[in-house]
């Protein structure tokens, strides 16, 4: 099995986990118009990638890789707790099941075992660190794929709410190398303990969107 192939499954957009339907607070953020060029949409998703992904989710994807990878199913099942225990609003929360239970389903197809004593611990990062183990996936790349991935999307939404044009969008993906490394540095080195980072306005903006007006994205 090549993991560089399974690593670009993994990361894909065709993945149907529906990733694409949720803008994490940007949407409510433009509608503020704390996010109105190239400019301050950089600025926003470095701070929300050095300051919650690194210490939230990626952290917790380092700690369930090493816990897959040991066998240890208590460690997995603590981690999905606090995985689902630090999503600040319901929007999120609901977020980060609907992506876990859409990449169960791909599961048994794609011939990863996933016991079923944790199918109802359903969190992204724990289903994400199981197929990358399963698929034998380095570490370091994993990060680097939830990376690019939460990127994407967040760039992807960008295009549409702001908007930024196609090709600014490909030099905000190019402008964010050194934001990706920063988180992913900071994620390698957490312990256990250091899981769960709080960008108070960012839990602000996405109980807005539970309200706002109008809207394109599910969060």
């Amino acid at each position: 099995m090549s993991s560089l192939l399974r690593l670009l499954q993994l990361s894909s957009p065709t993945l149907p986990v529906g990733a694409y339907a949720y803008s994490q607070g940007i949407e409510a953020a433009v509608h503020s118009k704390l996010i109105v060029d190239m400019e301050s949409a950089q600025r926003w998703l470095h701070d929300v990638l050095t300051q919650s992904i690194s210490l939230n989710d990626l952290a917790l994807l380092k700690h369930l890789y090493i816990a897959w990878s040991e066998g240890d199913l208590e460690k997995v099942s603590s981690l999905g707790e606090v995985s689902l225990a630090i999503r600040e609003t319901h929007e999120l929360r609901m977020e980060d099941q609907h992506l876990a239970k859409a990449l169960i389903r791909l599961t048994k197809p794609l011939s990863v075992d996933f016991p079923e004593e944790m199918e109802n611990k359903e969190t992204y990062p724990l289903v994400f660190a199981k197929f990358a183990v399963s698929w034998k996936v380095s570490l370091q790349e994993v990060l680097e794929a939830f990376c690019w991935s939460w990127l994407e999307n967040q760039i992807a939404a960008m295009v549409k709410l702001v908007p930024l044009g196609q090709t600014q969008g490909q030099m905000l993906m190019l402008k964010m190398d050194e934001s990706i490394h920063q988180a992913i540095e900071q994620a390698k080195q957490s312990e256990e303990e250091d899981i769960g980072n709080s960008l108070p306005m960012l839990a602000i903006l996405s109980a807005q969107h539970e309200t706002q007006y109008t809207r394109l994205f599910r969060s």
